[in-house]
């Protein structure tokens, strides 16, 4: 945001998030709203019936705002959106601008930020990552895996047989630089 503020003449900036002012998140939801379409459609293919939960990851908001739009009305659709705690939400280290997060202006639009003394965004933190890698062969967002790993603290709360839907989001090319450097950070010397 702020490269494209300082150089409006020769920068371009699209968000594919669900911030900003009227009409962005309609549109976003839009466009990501064939994701909870195709998820009610699949599941009645392979169940006979909706999922029992829905996980997403709620970084931006898209990939959830997306997936869960189309359950809203389902009253028996649990709906979970899980934040990355990174290394604990007292840490600092961390992504849960819901959870922690203070009232201030981004893209226009009041929210809920990162933010230090002065207003200034605090670069998230998230670490979760490894076990999509391993069990599916795959390269994942970061705030996906954060879903992911909540399975361990909610699996065990479901009764059996309950129908789970995770919402993996977005590719991880972008995150692939971040996870090398906290491995090389963890590595013993």
């Amino acid at each position: 945001m702020r490269t494209w503020i300082g150089d409006l003449d020769k920068s371009y900036y699209l968000a594919g998030t669900a911030v900003g002012l009227h009409p962005c998140p309609n549109m976003v939801r839009e466009f990501q709203s064939v994701i909870g379409k195709e998820t009610r459609k699949q599941a009645l293919e392979k169940w006979g019936e909706k999922p029992d939960v829905i996980v997403a990851c709620v970084g931006s908001g898209s990939n959830a705002v997306g997936i869960f739009h189309e359950f809203l009305r389902d009253e028996y659709v649990r709906l979970i959106g899980v934040e990355a705690a990174g290394t604990g939400l007292e840490s600092g280290n961390r992504s849960a601008t819901l959870t922690r997060g203070e009232v201030g202006v981004y893209h226009g639009a009041m929210s809920y930020l990162l933010q230090d003394n002065e207003g200034q965004i605090i670069v998230p933190h998230s670490i979760a990552y490894t076990l999509l890698c391993r069990i599916e062969g795959i390269v994942p967002a970061l705030e996906a895996a954060h879903a992911l790993a909540y399975l361990e603290k909610l699996c065990p709360t479901l009764p059996s047989g309950s129908k789970v839907v995770v919402n993996c989001s977005g590719r991880g090319e972008k995150d692939v630089a971040t996870v090398l450097q906290y491995n090389k950070n963890k590595l013993p010397n």
